[in-house]
Formats: C-alpha cells, structure tokens, sequence
C-alpha cells in the first residue's frame, strides 16, 4: 500500500481535533507535519489544544501498546496569528473561547501542565532531539523554529515533487503566505484539499460566506488562484511534472469541500451516546469532554441532532483522493461515492458585506468568449458537490472510537 506524506494545515477546533484524531489514526497516510493557524480561536488556545491532542494521541499509543519511531511523529509548527488583511474573527460562538467548548476552565480535561514551554524548549534543542533515536527521549511531537508558511514549504521540498497533500482546514493564511513566499516550491505539492467555501448555498457565518474563507478572504483567493491553467488530464500531469523538476511554477491541483458538500459528512446524537459516552479509552475520554457541549450547541442553536464533522469529512474526501495524481485517471472510491466540479471560483476581498464570498461567473457564453484571450486563463477548482456520508461515518466510527455502527450505504 503507497502511504501518502500529508500536511494538516489546521485551527484546532472541534471538528479539527476529530480530523486530526483520524488521519493520525490512517494507515493511508503520514502526517508529516501538522501548522496551526488563527481561526475558531486565537493562537494562545490553538495551540494549547494542538499540544494536548497530542498527548492524548500518546496516550492511545501507550493504551493499545503501539510505539512510533520519533523521526515519525508530525512537525507542530506555530503559524499565523492574523489574518492577511481582513480583521480577525473567531467561531467561538460555536467552538468555545478554548476551542473546545471550555474543557479546561469547566474541569473536563486538563492540558499538560508545561504544553507552552514544551513548544519553545523544544524548539532551541530541535538538531539534537531529531537526530537521537532514544525512546526515552521522544515526545509526542516534533518542533521547529518555522513558522507554519515556512514548514509547509520544507516539507514540500524535502518531498518529490507532487507528492505531498496539504489538507487545509482552518483559514488559509498559511499555505496563502508560503505561495507568496515561493509559488515554485508550492508547486510541487501533489494538491491542496480544502474544507471551505459556500458554493451555491447560503455561508454559515455570514449570509453568503462560509467561515473558513471570511476568516481569511484574501488567502482564500490567493489558494484559489493557484489552480489557474490545472487541467485534470495526463498531459496537464505530464506538464506540471516538467515544471516542478526544471524548477518553476506549475498549476495546483486545489479541490474544496464546500458546506453544502460537507453538511453530509456528520455524527448523530444518538450514535454518540450510544458508542461513545460510554467508552473509557484515552481518544473517547478526550472527546467527550468537547462533544458534549458541542451537541448541546446544535441543539440549541439550530434544533438539530446531527454534528457535520466538517474538516474530518474532508480528511475522509483526501483518503480517497490518494490513488489520484490528478490527470483524470480513474479512483473507484472517489468516483463512486463523490461528485465534483471544475469551476473558475474566486472569493470576495473587499465588499464588507460580502466578504468571503465564493463566487463564479454562470452564464454558459462566458466560457466561450474567454477561451482563447491572452490573459484569460481562469481558475479551474474542484469543488465536491456530494459524498457518501454513510459511508464516512462507518469508518471514522470504526477507526477512532473502534465501534461498529449500522449504517445505509448512500
């Protein structure tokens, strides 16, 4: 089986610890590195729930006796506290001023008691913790003294060219400021995977933005803007190839995993207290110090029993895009179970009103008179438009929390 090297580009959230929590968990992956951003909290609680999850994934290793060389444990790097132009937003409203729905002022989890200087010493003693290979000495990450832009772009080039996902799933500022940095070097990653976007459909954060992009609206155009010219064929493959080895900027493959796509992607109420509340495993205890509150948020917010588990949906979405070098060949779990577009797609940066705004131009004659016109060539995103949640929820259940649930095949 190829195990495909990933960067989770992420604001630890909710449903970005259960992401997290699952593609560590994912044979078909290696998370290589792992840069927070700003997003559904400020920095300070990013990354204090980025260390404790961490921990929490040690001590699932150290429950079912699994060891990991420490040379395989993901980078954290520390990225950007502001966004690019715009002012700062938080989803604390949804999330918890934490993040995690006040685990640590309410006493339901404590983070470890030296997470922040665990970040810095580490840090100052990066060259000899990477080059000793005793147990005793690992700790559940690695560090860096790169910021979050500058780790995705070391990853990257320390990779063949095109073979290294990034899955991005806060606000777009990192992978935004290493394009700016060097558009060649992020060339060569194989595609970026986004959860972001309202696509035909109302935003969730405001009437028309979905709050990835608002958070973040001139990083999201900038990341759209590097599909343009990708074409999804064995020459558009073969002539990205060429580019990135002789060294120059080629298009990205950038797919998105829009709310309306996303929506589908869930965990109910009754499946959680069902198979997990009463579990008592490292994963299951840290998780339901956070789900709780957050079904009673869904509940009381929007009269729902369902939790859209967005970002691990778009980590599932980057599982079955792994046999996909992007030239159009044929991936049976992708193209069975999800359906996508190719549009020119572009974000709104300047009307306040709105701002984050996915938009494309939908009348059919447009197309044609662009094709052809020096200066023309569009964006050219791949936007997911449906899933099979079913399927989705059987595995991640199954993975992270180790039940098997019944479930319809979509």
């Amino acid at each position: 089986m190829t195990v495909e090297p990933i960067i989770i580009d992420t604001d630890p959230g909710v449903d970005d610890v259960l992401a997290i929590i699952f593609l560590l968990l994912s044979n078909e992956v290696h998370v290589k590195a792992i840069t927070l951003t700003h997003g559904n909290t400020d920095l300070y609680n990013i990354k204090r729930n980025a260390v404790t999850l961490l921990h929490v994934m040690q001590k699932h290793r150290e429950s079912v006796n699994s060891t990991i060389s420490f040379q395989d444990l993901p980078v954290l790097a520390v990225g950007s506290e502001l966004p690019l132009k715009s002012d700062s937003i938080y989803a604390t409203y949804f999330h918890g001023s934490d993040g995690l729905g006040e685990i640590y002022k309410q006493g339901k989890y404590t983070a470890p008691p030296d997470w922040e200087n665990q970040i810095i010493h580490q840090a100052a003693q990066e060259e000899a913790l990477y080059d000793n290979d005793d147990p005793c000495q690992h700790k559940p990450f690695k560090t860096t003294g790169r910021d979050g832009a500058d780790e995705i772009l070391y990853q990257l080039k320390q990779a063949p060219p095109l073979t290294v996902s990034i899955l991005a799933v806060g606000p777009l500022t990192n992978v935004a400021l290493a394009y700016q940095r060097d558009p060649v070097t992020l060339s060569r990653v194989k595609r970026i995977v986004i959860m972001g976007g309202a696509v035909d459909s109302p935003g969730n954060v405001t009437s028309m933005a979905e709050f990835n992009f608002r958070a973040d609206p001139d990083a999201a155009d900038i990341v759209l803007s590097t599909s343009k010219g990708f074409q999804a064929t064995p020459k558009g493959y073969r002539d990205r190839v060429s580019l990135v080895t002789e060294g120059k900027k080629a298009p990205i493959h950038v797919t998105i995993l829009p709310l309306k796509a996303a929506d589908n992607g869930d965990i109910s109420v009754q499946d959680f207290e069902k198979y997990v509340k009463p579990l008592d495993t490292p994963l299951a205890v840290f998780c339901n110090s956070f789900l709780e509150h957050t079904f009673g948020v869904i509940a009381k917010f929007y009269n729902a029993d369902t939790l859209p588990v967005y970002d691990a949906y778009a980590g599932f979405l980057l599982l079955d895009m792994i046999p996909d070098k992007g030239d159009g060949s044929t991936t049976p779990d992708f193209d069975n179970n999800w359906k996508c577009q190719y549009i020119d797609l572009h974000v709104e940066t300047s009307e306040q009103n709105t701002l984050g705004m996915s938009y494309y131009d939908k009348r059919p004659e447009t197309k044609k008179l662009l094709n052809g016109c020096p200066g023309s060539t569009p964006n050219n995103v791949q936007v997911i438009t449906e899933g099979n949640g079913s399927r989705f929820r059987h595995l991640f259940m199954s993975r992270v929390f180790g039940v098997d649930i019944n479930v319809d095949q979509q």
